[in-house]
């Protein structure tokens, strides 16, 4: 089963980051097209096998009017070549309804450009995008949080490495979820999604939904990343840990 939706954001289907690259150091602009990670809801949940998407691999939960979404995860360190690449561990939550959905995530952003990795902290809330300026490092320990309430949504993504700790928070108005994500995204320069950065294997852990583990929440599947001729670039491994709160995604193909 293939997930569909439309390119045009540096996470590829979530929110409005653009990329624009200024010699080989990329800058992030924040008035580009909204987006809802078009065709998600529409996922078959608990599926035997994992579903596809060409936007981005992890696990979707279908949770009604859950009240958060976390994850930790370690930065990667990308083996970056000449060519400019991306991806992008996040934590998500669609509010509004499928017809018109409104995209609140917390993520890095890392990117090969030039041969060298540039890790980016953003945060979304309800379709506008925040990009930090705080430095993130390589095996650094990152963690992703997304609340809502009628009143308020809030995302964070906040370093946890002794040494390099900070915050980086946006909040906006309120609303009610509907679907939840955490996954590597794709990444995209205007309309062209770049290949994926070849970041090894991210672990997340302490993942959860409504302070639920992931392992006990449902509907939820996990979807594969792959290429519209099929090649597989982002493989999704199945929830673990005694917890049932953690899982890797593992790099296959740009």
């Amino acid at each position: 089963m293939r997930i569909q939706r439309k390119v045009g954001a540096i996470i590829a289907g979530l929110g409005s980051l653009l990329l624009a690259v200024s010699g080989a150091v990329p800058a992030l602009a924040g008035n580009g097209p909204t987006a809802g990670l078009t065709g998600v809801t529409s996922i078959r949940f608990a599926a035997k096998a994992n579903a596809t998407s060409t936007g981005f691999g992890g696990w979707v939960f279908g949770a009604k009017a859950a009240k958060s979404v976390t994850a930790e995860f370690k930065v990667p360190a990308l083996k970056c070549t000449s060519t400019t690449s991306g991806v992008a561990p996040t934590g998500a939550l669609l509010t509004g309804s499928s017809a018109s959905p409104k995209v609140n995530a917390a993520t890095v952003l890392l990117i090969c450009s030039g041969g060298k990795a540039i890790l980016i902290p953003a945060v979304i809330v309800n379709g506008t995008e925040s990009n930090g300026t705080q430095v993130v490092h390589a095996g650094d320990l990152m963690k992703a949080t997304v609340t809502v309430s009628s009143t308020a949504t809030a995302a964070t993504i906040a370093d946890l490495t002794a040494g390099h700790t900070f915050s980086f928070k946006k909040s906006g108005a309120g609303g009610t979820s509907f679907e939840e994500l955490i996954i590597d995204s794709a990444a995209a320069m205007g309309t062209t999604q770049l290949p994926v950065a070849n970041f090894g294997k991210i672990s997340y852990s302490m993942a959860a939904v409504s302070g639920k583990a992931i392992g006990t929440v449902t509907p939820r599947t996990a979807v594969n990343m792959q290429t519209s001729t099929g090649t597989l670039q982002i493989l999704t491994g199945p929830i673990t840990g005694t917890a049932k709160n953690a899982f890797t995604t593992t790099f296959k193909h740009a």
